[in-house]
């Protein structure tokens, strides 16, 4: 029974990017009848090609006067064009060609507004209403979360404080919206009111909840500012800054660990210290090569962050060691959480 069931042809797989992308995008054309019969040269036909399952199908809206019974003229499936040999594509429905049907021939003659715009624009989805994607995302996360401090945790993935432009333009796909990076930004600069690259708490809970009326007016939100100018050097910048500052915190915590994790350590290290110079300053390479020598190894770049991080300002290839021990154990419960 198992070679038996082997031998069942399977489903294709789904394009799951492509019917999110084009999911409710169906591009409309009107049609004739190609050398059709005289009883027939009137009548007209609506040809619907879904972008997102690339399916046809075929309806004949009613007309009056026209004596014969309108409707559905072809189910909604994907069909093959019997003059090219192959399923149908957008570019078969342009105004002037003919395909071909279960043996029906039709004349594309005109299309929508929405289709002549997809074409116009190379196929490309164009932008949507960006204001408008911002109030449905201050409107579902209202509705979804009570409390506006765990919508900011849900999105704030790695728990610092602040929204990059990668967990903003996350938060929008989460919540539906497939809009371009510029577009996210575009809506990432409303919400940042400092314009300093990433969003706080405070300017999230601002542009999420509606202000206190306090006058006889309710105060008006500012309008969505297109223009994103410098913006995203802006925010890509402030997301590097994120990155090197993670990578900061990491490597003067393992340092850290394994300078506290033992008293003995210390006093090794000085010993290393020692074997390697007899001035009272070292390089970060032979901070390496000491740290290495009690079995403790260390990338160049995490050495001189964590000597950067507890002794700002000094010179990397004159280090008191001694104030750099030091430094690191003191300021290791410093790096217990996020900063």
């Amino acid at each position: 029974m198992g070679s038996v069931h082997a031998l069942m042809p399977k489903p294709p797989k789904r394009d799951f990017v492509k019917l999110y992308a084009n999911e409710g995008r169906i591009l409309r054309f009107t049609a004739q009848l190609y050398n059709a019969k005289a009883e027939d040269a009137d009548r007209l036909f609506v040809l619907n090609f879904h972008l997102f399952d690339d399916t046809l199908s075929i309806h004949e809206p009613p007309q009056r006067n026209l004596g014969i019974m309108t409707g559905k003229f072809l189910e909604k499936n994907v069909h093959l064009n019997q003059n090219t040999g192959k399923l149908f594509q957008p570019a078969d429905f342009l105004p002037g060609n003919i395909l071909r049907v279960y043996n029906t021939e039709f004349e594309v003659i005109d299309m929508d507004e929405y289709t002549r715009k997809f074409f116009e624009d190379g196929g490309v989805k164009r932008s949507f209403d960006l204001e408008a994607v911002l109030q449905k995302l201050r409107e579902g996360m209202r509705q979804q979360y009570p409390l506006v401090r765990d919508i900011f945790r849900k999105f704030d993935s790695d728990h610092d404080g602040v929204l990059t432009m990668v967990e903003f333009k996350n938060a929008l796909a989460k919540w539906g919206f497939q809009v371009t990076e510029e577009e996210a930004l575009i809506i990432m600069k409303q919400f940042d009111t400092r314009k300093d690259g990433q969003i706080s708490y405070n300017e999230f809970c601002d542009n999420l909840m509606d202000e206190d009326c306090h006058t006889t007016m309710m105060k008006q939100r500012a309008p969505l500012d297109a223009d994103v100018g410098n913006y995203p050097d802006l925010a890509r910048t402030k997301l590097e800054q994120r990155v090197e500052t993670e990578k900061v915190r990491k490597a003067a915590q393992a340092i850290g660990n394994c300078v506290y994790e033992h008293s003995a350590t210390f006093m090794r290290l000085l010993k290393e210290f020692g074997h390697l110079t007899h001035l009272d300053t070292v390089t970060c390479e032979q901070i390496q090569q000491a740290l290495e020598g009690i079995g403790k190894s260390f990338s160049l770049q995490d050495v001189q962050r964590c000597v950067s991080y507890v002794l700002p300002g000094a010179d990397l290839n004159k280090v008191s060691y001694v104030d750099f021990l030091r430094q690191v154990v003191t300021s290791f419960h410093d790096l217990s959480g996020k900063r």
